[in-house]
């Protein structure tokens, strides 16, 4: 389970979801459209064991490591987010908001 929340004029809501990550690289967020915004990024390794590597563009393949149990936030960024876990069926939570 994962508590995300936070106070502020600037956020609106959070959109939750958790998907299963594998050992291929998968995209957890697709770019945002032109007239989007994303305002907070968040995106939380659930996994007790395994890591997960979070990576910021849709064709690169190396990226941020989060070790078990770990998050990343990213404020202001729209591309895509893509993540590889180093275990099958790796819980990965992500939670962003938008203007």
């Amino acid at each position: 389970m994962s508590i995300i929340s936070t106070s502020s004029p600037f956020l609106k809501s959070f959109t939750h979801s958790t998907t299963n990550v594998n050992t291929s690289i998968v995209t957890l967020l697709a770019a945002a459209a032109p007239h989007e915004k994303r305002i907070s990024t968040i995106i939380q390794n659930q996994s007790a064991t395994a890591t997960v590597t979070v990576i910021l563009s849709a064709t690169d393949t190396t990226g941020i490591i989060l070790q078990p149990a770990t998050f990343f936030n990213i404020d202001n960024y729209n591309g895509t987010i893509r993540v590889v876990a180093s275990a099958a069926t790796t819980p990965v939570h992500l939670a962003y908001s938008m203007v």
